[in-house]
């Protein structure tokens, strides 16, 4: 499965589950979901990214589940569940959990290659979403500019040679890692979190199955779901450019940048993140 080099570092998460509702095991078909649900009320998907599992969503959970039925789960091939990492099965297996939950409409949000699954079941779902946020979205391989699939390629080169350890090195090291100076809890918390990662992916590497289709760079356009295109404002710049890209073409989008914040805005600045995604919720029931 190709992926951009900015698509491939899709970290940053923390590692302490929040207290309450016991994960449950869902079977769709060719892999088995971890999944959580908290809270009651208007349904909220959270789509974690690369190299990450759904603990990365835990301040989420704690604020929003007082409001909202929030929902969560590994990606298939990543945390808990099973199967191998397909970023286009990622829209149909919202979709299976989502009908398994009795649940007709959400507002989803994904982070980094979530948020590619995200924009893919709005394209693909258009009914069932409620509001969208693409948070620290990376671009699909046609957008100009670098190829995809290097840092894929990357990545894989430096689990076969050296191990698991050199590839969490690696990710540390790399410019969308960027966190605020000053707070040693995030540098403790991206370490259990990238703890956590297998590289199982990376050790037997497969094809998309290509079940929900890319939506292409010139396809955003007919994207009608209302639309939140958060990020850092340390993102990294391709991240950063088809986020003005995704706001000139989508025409129900609008855009909030987190101050002091890359790639992991969600945990380093959770209060800012937060307020973002309840302000942009609240506007839709209006």
């Amino acid at each position: 499965m190709k992926r951009s080099t900015v698509g491939i570092l899709l970290l940053l998460g923390a590692s302490a589950s929040v207290a309450g509702t016991q994960p449950r095991m869902l079977n769709v078909g060719d892999a088995t979901l971890r999944y959580e649900t908290r809270g009651t009320g208007q349904a909220l998907v959270f789509i974690h990214g690369w190299a990450q599992s759904l603990e990365i969503w835990d301040d989420q959970v704690a604020a929003f589940a007082p409001r909202y039925r929030v929902i969560r789960f590994d990606r298939r091939g990543f945390g808990q569940s099973t199967g191998h990492a397909d970023v286009s099965a990622d829209a149909d297996d919202v979709r299976i959990l989502l009908d398994s939950l009795g649940i007709r409409t959400a507002h989803v949000v994904g982070l980094s290659a979530g948020a590619r699954g995200a924009l893919r079941f709005a394209a693909a779902f258009p009914d069932r979403v409620d509001g969208l946020v693409l948070y620290g979205a990376p671009p699909g391989p046609d957008f100009p500019g670098e190829p995809p699939g290097r840092g894929q390629l990357i990545m894989v080169e430096i689990m076969r040679q050296h191990g698991i350890d050199s590839v969490r090195k690696a990710i540390k090291a790399a410019p969308i890692a960027w966190m605020p100076p000053g707070k040693p809890g995030l540098v403790e918390r991206l370490n259990r979190a990238l703890e956590e990662y297998s590289g199982r992916d990376l050790v037997n590497p497969q094809p998309q199955s290509g079940r929900v289709a890319e939506v292409r760079w010139d396809q955003t356009q007919n994207v009608r779901a209302a639309t939140l295109i958060v990020h850092g404002d340390h993102e990294v710049p391709r991240n950063m450019a088809f986020a003005d890209s995704l706001m000139r073409r989508m025409p129900n989008a609008r855009r909030v940048v987190i101050t002091d914040a890359g790639h992991g805005a969600h945990f380093a600045q959770p209060e800012q993140f937060n307020t973002a995604l309840t302000q942009f919720f609240t506007s839709l029931r209006k």
